[in-house]
């Protein structure tokens, strides 16, 4: 009898434990990591009012500019770090996430950008506005606008502005074949400038757009180009003096914070996301 009883308390303690088992393998503990995409801090309108505020037209402007990440914490920023030293674009920015659960850090899931942009305590976004300048093999550069030179030039207002030479926006390219200026919506892809163009222009950065004093063109449409996004060099014969052209960050276009209360904008869990 009491053999039978000390079976039946084995047969009863593995039954329990099976149980239990097979419980928890159907009922996994679940982990999320929840976390907000940049680009909802970032506002489409504001940034579109900045570029033209009269304007009626909704597209969206917030590739013409580059992204400074920036530490509530330190001030630190991926721009400061031997290991960046530079700001993103929008199409690298707008992939990233806001983790508040892992120290307000800013993350970008199967990036090649450095660590240093997973920035801590992140509290604010400057946002810079740029030109690209692709010099083909020779390489491409990124130039915020107000860190360049600043020229005083009569607009066709008869208005003084604040203005960039066309040539600084190439420092580094001692000659070229031709230049074409491409704008936010593609405008000037079918538009080649030569030395002589290029040395006679400014970009206005107020009203974003190039004026070419006492000098006219052959044909129309090629005096004013209006928020030009890119510019493509052919036949460079060396290559752009720097990478980056960075703007001093009191010089920055727009400044986002990171609101106190993040319940209007939407999370997503990136627990399971590739690093």
């Amino acid at each position: 009898m009491k053999k039978l009883l000390l079976i039946l308390v084995a047969i009863s303690t593995l039954m329990v434990f099976f149980g239990c088992s097979e419980k928890d393998d159907n009922n996994p503990t679940a982990v999320h990591v929840w976390a907000y995409s940049l680009d909802q801090f970032i506002s489409k309108t504001a940034v579109h009012d900045t570029i033209n505020a009269s304007a009626s037209d909704t597209t969206d402007y917030r590739g013409l500019y580059n992204y400074q990440i920036v530490s509530n914490e330190d001030g630190f920023s991926p721009r400061n770090s031997t290991n960046a030293g530079y700001d993103i674009n929008w199409d690298k920015f707008k992939q990233g996430y806001y983790v508040p659960g892992n120290g307000f850090e800013t993350w970008f899931p199967n990036s090649m950008l450095p660590n240093a942009f997973k920035v801590s305590s992140t509290g604010l976004f400057r946002l810079y506005r740029k030109i690209d300048v692709n010099a083909g093999s020779r390489g491409t550069t990124s130039v915020e606008l107000h860190a360049l030179q600043i020229y005083p030039i009569v607009n066709s207002q008869n208005v003084t502005e604040d203005a960039i030479k066309l040539t600084d926006l190439l420092t580094g390219i001692a000659a070229y074949d031709s230049v074409r200026m491409v704008c936010y919506d593609g405008y000037g892809e079918d538009k080649y400038y030569h030395t002589d163009d290029i040395n006679a222009g400014y970009y206005l950065l107020t009203s974003e757009k190039t004026i070419f004093p006492n000098h006219t063109f052959p044909q129309t449409g090629y005096s004013s180009l209006k928020k030009v996004s890119y510019i493509d060099v052919y036949g460079a014969t060396t290559t752009p003096a720097v990478n980056f052209v960075l703007a001093d960050e009191d010089k920055a276009d727009i400044i986002f914070h990171i609101p106190p209360v993040l319940s209007d904008l939407d999370a997503t869990d990136i627990n399971g996301m590739t690093k």
